[in-house]
C-alpha cells in the first residue's frame, strides 16, 4: 500500500511496510497518545516511589530509562516495524523510568520546578496547536527538512555529550552552562522542539486525510510523545539554569 504526499515523513517505503484495512482517525490517535502518556506516568510514579524506598536504585533506573529510550527510539526510527504497538508501549514505559527519577532529582535541587516545567510544556503544546490550527505555520517539505536537520544536529550533540561524560572529564561546551550562552542554547533547543510539534501535527493530519492504516495512529502518538517529553526535559534544564543565574 503506497501513498503520495509532499510531506517527507510519508515515503512509499514507509507505507509499504504497513498493512491493514482500518483507517487512521484523529480520535484514535488521541486515544493512543493518552495511553502512551498514561503508561509513562505510571512508570514515572512507580520509579519515583521505588526510589524513595531504595534510593540506590534511583540513578540506575534513570540510566536504564535513558539508554533504553535511546535504543528503542533508534530501533523504531530506522527499522519502521510493520506492527509498532508493542515497541511503542515499551518505549513509553522506558520513558517514564527516565523522566520520573530525573524530575525527582530536579525537584530536590530546585523545589517547585516540576510544576513550572509541566505548565510551561503545556503552554508550548497549546500554543503550537493553535498556531498550526489557524495556519500560521504549516509543515511544508522545506519546513520539515529544516526542523529535522536541526533536531538531528541537537540529538547528535546530546550523543557526543553522553560519550564525553562517560569517557572523559569534559562535557559539550555551554550545554550545561547557566550563563547567557547556556540559557540561549536551551531557548534555541526548546524552539526547535516546539517547531517539531508542527511537523507532528502535520503528520497526523496528513495521515487522517490520506486514509492511512489504523496502525499509523501509534506512529502519530509516538511522535507527539517524543516531542512533548523533549520539551519538558529542556524546560527543566532551562528553569534550573535561570534559577542558578539569579
Amino acid at each position: 500500500m503506497a501513498y503520495n504526499s509532499t510531506n517527507p515523513v510519508f515515503k512509499p517505503a514507509f507505507w509499504n511496510s504497513i498493512q491493514g484495512n482500518d483507517r487512521m482517525t484523529l480520535e484514535g490517535t488521541l486515544q493512543k497518545t493518552g495511553i502512551l502518556f498514561g503508561l509513562a506516568t505510571v512508570s514515572a510514579v512507580g520509579s519515583i516511589a521505588l526510589g524513595f524506598i531504595m534510593p540506590g536504585l534511583l540513578y540506575p533506573l534513570m540510566l536504564l530509562g535513558m539508554f533504553g529510550t535511546m535504543g528503542m527510539g533508534m530501533f523504531l526510527w530506522f527499522s519502521r516495524p510493520a506492527e509498532p504497538t508493542a515497541f511503542v508501549i515499551v518505549y513509553a514505559t522506558l520513558e517514564g523510568l527516565f523522566i520520573g527519577p530525573l524530575t525527582l532529582i530536579f525537584e530536590i535541587l530546585y523545589p517547585g520546578i516540576a510544576i513550572q516545567a509541566g505548565l510551561a510544556t503545556f503552554g508550548v503544546v497549546a500554543c503550537m496547536l493553535t498556531i498550526y490550527s489557524v495556519g500560521i505555520l504549516r509543515p511544508t517539505p522545506t519546513f520539515n527538512k529544516i526542523v529535522f536537520t536541526l533536531a538531528g544536529s541537537i540529538f547528535l550533540m546530546y550523543f557526543i555529550n553522553i560519550l564525553l561524560v562517560f569517557l572523559t572529564p569534559w562535557t559539550f561546551p555551554f550545554l550545561h552552562s547557566s550563563g547567557a550562552i547556556g540559557i540561549a542554547l536551551s531557548v534555541f533547543i526548546i524552539t526547535v522542539a516546539s517547531l517539531m510539534l508542527i511537523s507532528n501535527f502535520g503528520m497526523i493530519d496528513a495521515g487522517v486525510r490520506m486514509g492511512a492504516p489504523k496502525k499509523q495512529e501509534w506512529w502519530g502518538a509516538f511522535g507527539i510523545m517524543v516531542t512533548v517529553i523533549w520539551v519538558y526535559f529542556e524546560m527543566l534544564r532551562l528553569i534550573a539554569k535561570l534559577r542558578d543565574n539569579r
